[in-house]
């Protein structure tokens, strides 16, 4: 069924699409940004402001409800599938591609874990000991990852189990905005223009 997901800083609250509560739990960090979304039959709900301890992840079985907050020590229960507490990113929001949650990290370092269970595949790889900050959500195709950092330059990493760095596209300015991908084309805000990219007729 359709839910209105809000995360928040206290609580997380889902409604219906008449305003009836749900299911909500607490233990977010104090700052909340990363986007929710659904994949692999699970909600995926993460926040992981840089100041605080706890930066969690949680994966949301469908059809939950009631407070599903875990007591201490817990890592899953009725309705949250799993629970990592210090894999949340502050800025980017996380991606699920093929059997793989993929997490960005402000400071350009890239993480996996199975998507259906949290296990970890691989720890912290970073992209490049010179990249800058990372703001924009990463997305994938064709078998790639792409990480856009603040500087302009999108790192493209082979999906999988094996992390590898395979490429570096660079557009040598301010870019914050997380891309959108439409028709075929990849568009790309920076701090000055515009960029449409679509493969060649």
């Amino acid at each position: 069924k359709k839910e209105i997901v809000t995360p928040g800083t206290g609580r997380v609250r889902s409604y219906d699409l008449d305003g009836k509560l749900l299911w909500e739990f607490g233990g977010m960090s104090s700052i909340s940004i990363p986007t929710p979304f659904a994949s692999h039959g699970l909600l995926y709900i993460a926040s992981g402001y840089v100041g605080d301890q706890v930066r969690p992840v949680y994966a949301v079985k469908p059809g939950a409800h009631g407070d599903l907050t875990l007591a201490a020590g817990e890592t899953s229960n009725s309705g949250i599938a799993w629970y990592l507490p210090q894999a949340g990113p502050y800025n980017p929001s996380p991606l699920v591609y093929g059997d793989y949650y993929y997490t960005l990290l402000d400071r350009g370092f890239l993480t996996a874990h199975e998507a259906s269970t949290g296990k970890e595949i691989y720890g912290k790889q970073r992209l490049d000991p010179a990249a800058g900050a990372f703001t924009a959500s990463p997305w994938a195709a064709n078998g790639k990852l792409f990480l856009l950092s603040e500087d302009g330059d999108t790192f493209v990493v082979q999906a999988g189990a094996e992390y590898k760095l395979i490429g570096r596209n660079s557009l040598d300015e301010m870019c914050m905005a997380t891309p959108a991908i439409a028709r075929g084309s990849l568009v790309i805000r920076t701090a000055s223009n515009l960029y449409r990219i679509a493969k060649a007729k």
